[in-house]
């Protein structure tokens, strides 16, 4: 058992969930310090100040994927971790179509994708590791 967990943090797959947990956890950090520059940052800025409250229910869904990727991690469960990760796809790519939909700037538009390659990436490696450990 031990073997196993040194040999987890060879793997690309589980420094990447790691990326993805604190960018999340800074995504909920942002979205209650500053909604309105957050919600602007995500391509989706604000029109009225008084819908800042949405800006903080993504925060607090940002802030439970932070947690529940970092317990994975904690508890060295890369498999749950791989299909956290592929049915998080739905997210950025969910937010491509609504920056695009709200004209958002190429470059966040460019960002959002950037973001879905990477979650997939961390899905795809993880299984990979999976399989050649097992």
């Amino acid at each position: 058992m031990g073997n196993l967990m040194q040999r987890i943090y060879t793997s690309t797959g589980f420094w990447l969930a790691l990326l993805m947990a604190l960018s999340q956890a800074l995504n909920a950090f942002r979205a209650f310090t500053d909604p309105v520059g957050f919600a602007a940052y995500l391509g989706l800025p604000l029109v009225d100040v008084q819908d800042i409250g949405f800006v903080h229910v993504y925060g607090l869904r940002a802030l439970f994927i932070a947690l529940l990727v970092g317990l994975f991690l904690w508890q060295k469960d890369l498999r749950a971790v791989q299909w956290t990760a592929v049915a998080a796809l739905v997210m950025p790519l969910g937010d491509v179509l609504l920056t695009v939909n709200a004209g958002a700037s190429t470059g966040t538009v460019v960002r959002h994708v950037l973001i879905a390659v990477v979650v997939g990436a961390t899905a795809l490696l993880i299984w990979r590791w999976r399989r050649a450990q097992a």
